[in-house]
């Protein structure tokens, strides 16, 4: 969901060997810094960061690399926030070209949101400056060979200087991942499985010719694609590393199937990546890190409704999975993405009302059994399920998201450091609390039951 840089071949590499700096530093200047507040993401944080400041009493200031851009995006702030005065923030010029000037500004704030994408080839030098100034980080990518990535190379010395790099902190992959933790802790017995189906849909129709998806997440998920064999190979060593060996098996009986979401049969098909992939991470660390009983594995899938628009959305996927192996149809998806999304990407972006009429629902169903009590030694089935829903996913709650990822930081006791999921780092935090305090999302339990027949895939 962030924005998009000009996009080379290679990602920023950056000296894993470099050393760390461990000084426990004074109250900073500011409390938040909007890294990329000029691009669409950003200024969306931007607003969302104005907002909160208010109502959570912080100082803040945005970055980039062209200061007039920047004080534009601050004027325009008054249109969606009253009594917002845009000469109180803060402008701060600093580049991803431009290490120091990263190191600069990492260690005048205490938390860090980064903007600036694809984070395959621009984050790692910001994760790496904010963790040699000790400076919370997070951002709202969904691409999981980056944050798997920064898990293996980065995760001890963030673990070290006692700071958290938070990815994932959107639509991708905050529901997902805090659902499951609020299903397990509703689920009244021994949770085996959940299976989780997202849809996305609007709730009333617009008509546009500026396109539904900005050009960033498009390059963002090009890249993706891209990657697939580097990122099986990540994940091979980062699972070696840290000892996971719970990721979901591939479930072929799957792969295109109906299910019963909201009383309707609908067509669904497997959508892993990324909240299956950072929900794994998240249940390996419940269990090693903060040694919890769980003993459940997660699957998700997107949920189309109809069959031909499902056959169509697996057909699409497999397609761009496979021609964005090819280096020179991977460039020309990123340099002409409104010609090969057939006008549903822009460089402008959907508009206001697009972005207000889009809704996303997870529908998150946990089975497993009943616990044996002293009367009865028989264990019945338990099924419960639970429904996430946020408005404006793409861009209105991920703002949202990732602002109070930031607040969290700043406000509650985190003892531990680490390169975290949405779950790993603030379960024991009012991150939830906050999300449905500002209308972010909602969370509920809408069915549960009890039969004493096995239960079976």
């Amino acid at each position: 969901m962030a924005d998009e840089k000009n996009i080379g071949d290679q990602h920023n590499n950056t000296d894993p060997k470099q050393k760390f700096e461990v000084e426990i530093p004074g109250k900073r200047q500011y409390d938040i810094v909007v890294l990329g507040a000029s691009g669409f993401t950003g200024k969306r944080v931007v607003i969302e960061l104005a907002r909160m400041s208010q109502k959570y009493s912080l100082t803040w200031a945005v970055a980039g690399r062209n200061d007039i851009k920047l004080q534009e995006v601050l004027d325009n702030v008054n249109t969606f926030v009253d009594d917002f005065d845009a000469k109180q923030i803060g402008i701060i010029n600093a580049t991803i070209e431009n290490f120091k000037s990263l190191e600069q500004m990492a260690s005048i704030t205490s938390v860090l949101i980064n903007c600036v994408g694809p984070y395959y080839i621009y984050g790692e030098v910001v994760v790496k400056a904010c963790i040699s100034n000790r400076t919370h980080y997070v951002d709202v990518t969904g691409e999981s060979l980056f944050m798997e990535t920064m898990v293996h190379k980065y995760n001890s010395e963030a673990e070290k200087n006692n700071v958290v790099i938070a990815s994932a902190l959107g639509m991708e992959s905050v529901p997902a991942d805090l659902g499951v933790e609020y299903l397990y802790q509703k689920f009244n017995g021994d949770l085996q499985n959940i299976d989780i189906y997202m849809k996305l849909y609007a709730s009333a129709f617009e008509f546009s010719s500026s396109g539904m998806i900005h050009v960033g997440t498009w390059a963002s998920a090009i890249i993706h694609f891209a990657t697939a064999n580097e990122r099986v190979k990540m994940r091979q060593l980062l699972d070696e590393s840290i000892g996971i060996t719970t990721r979901p098996k591939p479930n072929i009986t799957k792969i295109l199937h109906k299910q019963e979401i909201g009383n309707h049969i609908q067509w669904c098909v497997p959508f892993p990546e990324p909240d299956q992939a950072v929900i794994a991470r998240s249940l390996h660390h419940a269990k090693t890190v903060e040694k919890r009983n769980i003993n459940f594995e997660v699957r998700n899938y997107m949920v189309f409704g109809y069959l031909i628009s499902a056959i169509i959305g697996l057909f699409v996927f497999v397609f761009l999975s496979f021609m964005s192996t090819f280096t020179p149809l991977k460039n020309l998806f990123i340099r002409f993405p409104r010609l090969f999304s057939l006008g549903v990407v822009s460089n402008q972006g959907p508009t206001e009302r697009i972005m207000e009429n889009s809704r996303m629902s997870l529908t998150l169903i946990g089975r497993g059994t009943t616990s044996i009590d002293n009367t009865n030694s028989k264990k019945d089935i338990r099924t419960t399920i639970a429904r996430i829903k946020v408005k404006n996913p793409g861009y209105g709650f991920t703002s949202k998201a990732v602002v109070l990822g930031a607040v969290t930081l700043i406000k509650d006791n985190i003892t531990n450091g680490g390169v975290l999921t949405p779950a790993s780092a603030f379960r024991k935090t009012d991150y939830m609390k906050r999300l449905i305090e500002n209308d972010a999302a909602t969370f509920e339990i809408i069915s549960e039951t009890v039969n004493s027949k096995p239960h079976t895939e």
